[in-house]
């Protein structure tokens, strides 16, 4: 065998590609260091533009996030003290504070019937209050300018021709919407060259009947000036406008925000004489993505220009557009790029025609060990789920073929041989699978007969708790009627010692009277009936129990609903009925114990049942206003009692009824300093 024929399909490649790499190698270093370089350069500069307009769209969503934070802690104040709306006094006070402590512009409350009470931030960071009520006048707007401290001076301005129900999209977009939401971007009733955007939320009485919207304005006038801020030294331009071109903020102060000749409708981006402007326009009237930035020139510099959605997670359709000024070596890179991919191109080209000539010599011996591989395949095909047997390969090739290509062979050749050994082992791993099958099969079998042996042991253990009810009863109520024929005795010589003992016995059979009852609601939810069903009607049933048989404490209680529940939707889970009433029962039970044990105080006893939705649960949430939890109760510890007399099987069926539902029990204080305990149950559509 000639020293030819047994060179390697390596050193042949060598050979035959040695000269197209000189060819092609320069030609291709040149683009590849240029393709790198300007790639480097256009990402950092991409970096630099997204991480400016990352760190604006975030003080913007920092900034909208304050007038929705307001108005929740001011919807929640009214929740809790409804008499606020009927004080103006009072709620514009509230007002003072909040703005003298946030970067809001203007909050105001609008009533049902055109009363309105607004405070607005002035430019020297004064404010000004602005009411429309009865008490001055419906139908016109009286101005207040306010000392340092937050009091009323005198009336510095009244403003008449006031609507008399309010219609400015404040008011008219909230109720529309009938939840928090933000307003359109409108302009003043009583200062028309004035347009402001807001967050409002409604405010509901108990009957669901609206009382008025309360709500936070950002004048955009003012969000302009913060987006100049915002925007420093950059130079360039941001733009923040509404989806159909309308402009809400400018970084240039030179921009108009609203149409010149007396007309008080905003200017659009398109209708702007200003070049950065016009480019942004093209922008986003571009179909399809213009999230990346895109090189434009403009008097011989150059921009990178970014169109960014933005809002649509607080509710708005806004969109940022910023034309920032890119590094001059963005443009300079790529000049000399065309020629130099020319060039590669020509030697590439010249490289396939000589591999052409080496391909044909490699696919013969290719050709070859692919019919060989496709009748191993046919075998394989004909495998049936007998016995398999042992698979054939072979192929012959020239010792020219070159060496990986024989070594190739070879491999393919193990393979086959690797996999006959492999399906013998399968064949034996089959049958031991098959075995633990069997085995596995045996054992939930026996699980299944433990858990059946169980649930008789439960029922049974149910109906000793029933059999111990009945002579308990008896005792109870013997004990019950001697001490009442004691009592009715005239010579009055009985022992109090007797007395007492009988009220003792009295006393522990009740005692053990509940426990019983608890324990068979303990079995009760070790079998859980899972159903659809509606908590509103488990919240009646409770209400009907305590009705019933809490008559003492019955006036202490009372339940809410959601405003969204007010109508025919229905908070639906898969759940118990029964386990979830007696869960609902045990708390309540609580919280009335809880406040017969406590001294007597002026406040009156109060126990609030609520239905909530929070994410993708439903919560059952009780609230009073006792002593609230110890500082060392161990919420985890089971049966464990803060009472004197409990036993804490109370709390104890809870955890069971949710542990039967995936739900959870979670224990705090409740806004009135007493204890709130709260059922997360999974919400189903």
């Amino acid at each position: 065998m000639s020293q030819h024929s047994t060179l390697s399909l390596g050193q042949r490649l060598v050979r035959s590609t040695g000269l197209q790499l000189i060819l092609v190698a320069g030609s291709f270093s040149l683009v590849t260091y240029t393709l790198g370089r300007n790639s480097g350069i256009q990402q950092s500069e991409a970096h630099r533009t997204n991480l400016s307009i990352t760190q604006i769209r975030e003080q913007l969503s920092g900034k909208l996030r304050v007038p929705m934070f307001l108005n929740d802690l001011n919807a929640s104040a009214i929740d809790a003290q409804p008499d606020l709306l009927k004080n103006f006094d009072t709620l514009g006070r509230r007002f003072w504070h909040q703005l003298k402590a946030f970067p809001v512009d203007y909050i105001n409350y609008g009533a049902r019937d055109g009363s309105f009470l607004g405070l607005e931030r002035g430019t020297d960071d004064d404010v000004l209050l602005y009411e429309d009520s009865t008490r001055l006048g419906r139908g016109q707007l009286t101005v207040f300018s306010l000392s340092p401290r937050g009091k009323r001076l005198e009336p510095t301005e009244i403003i008449p021709g006031m609507s008399a129900t309010h219609e400015e999209a404040w008011y008219v977009d909230t109720v529309d919407a009938g939840r928090p939401t933000w307003s359109s971007i409108y302009a003043w009733e009583d200062q028309p060259d004035v347009h402001s955007v807001s967050y409002n939320t409604p405010l509901f009485d108990g009957d669901g009947q609206l009382l008025g919207v309360i709500g936070v304005d950002m004048v955009i006038n003012q969000l302009s000036t913060w987006l100049s801020q915002a925007w420093g030294k950059r130079s360039g331009l941001a733009v923040l406008i509404e989806a159909d071109g309308r402009l809400i903020a400018s970084s240039d102060p030179s921009i108009p925000l609203t149409k010149t000749g007396g007309s008080n409708e905003r200017s659009s981006l398109g209708e702007l004489d200003h070049p950065l402007a016009e480019m942004l326009h093209r922008i986003h009237q571009k179909p399809g993505d213009s999230a990346q930035p895109a090189l434009q020139r403009h008097n011989e510099e150059a921009f990178l220009l970014q169109s960014t959605p933005w809002g649509g997670d607080h509710g708005l359709n806004w969109v940022l557009l910023t034309a920032s000024s890119a590094n001059e070596e963005v443009t300079q890179a790529g000049r000399t790029l065309s020629l130099e991919i020319g060039a590669a191109v020509l030697a590439l080209g010249f490289t396939l025609l000589l591999n052409r000539s080496l391909i044909n010599r490699i696919l013969q011996p290719l050709s070859a060990l692919r019919q060989a591989s496709r009748s191993t395949e046919q075998q394989i095909n004909l495998l049936g789920d007998d016995q398999p047997q042992t698979l054939q390969y072979r192929c012959e090739l020239d010792q020219k073929s070159g060496q990986e290509l024989l070594d190739l062979n070879v491999a393919v050749q193990s393979m086959v041989k690797a996999f006959n050994q492999l399906t013998r082992n399968l064949a034996t791993k089959e049958q031991q699978i098959t075995q633990m099958f069997q085995e596995q099969r045996l054992r939930d079998e026996q699980a299944l007969t433990q858990m059946n042996q169980r649930l008789k042991v439960s029922l049974e253990a149910a109906a000793i708790a029933h059999e111990i009810n009945q002579p308990l009863s008896i005792l109870r109520l013997t004990a019950q009627r001697l001490q009442h024929q004691l009592r009715q005795r005239a010579n009055g010589d009985d022992p109090i010692e007797l007395l007492e003992a009988l009220q003792i016995l009295d006393d522990q059979s009740s005692r053990i009277a509940r426990t019983t009852d608890q324990i068979k609601a303990i079995l009760r939810n070790a079998n859980t009936n899972l159903t659809r069903l509606d908590l509103r009607d488990v919240l009646n049933s409770v209400q009907l129990y305590v009705n019933s048989n809490l008559i003492e404490a019955s006036s202490w209680i009372s339940a809410a609903l959601p405003s969204e529940l007010k109508g025919h939707q229905g908070a639906w889970v898969d759940g118990d009925a029964v386990q979830l009433q007696i869960a609902v029962i045990n708390l309540v039970k609580n919280a009335v114990d809880a406040l017969l044990l406590q001294p007597s105080a002026t406040e009156a006893p109060e126990i609030v049942i609520r239905l909530e939705r929070q994410q993708q649960n439903w919560a059952i949430v009780v609230d009073d206003n006792g002593p609230g939890l110890p500082d060392d109760h161990p919420g985890d510890v089971p049966l464990y009692s803060s009472k004197p007399s409990g036993s804490g099987l109370g709390l104890f069926i809870v955890r069971s009824a949710m542990d039967s539902h995936n739900g959870e029990l979670t224990l705090g204080i409740s806004p009135s300093g007493g204890t709130r305990a709260v059922l997360l149950l999974p919400r189903q559509g």
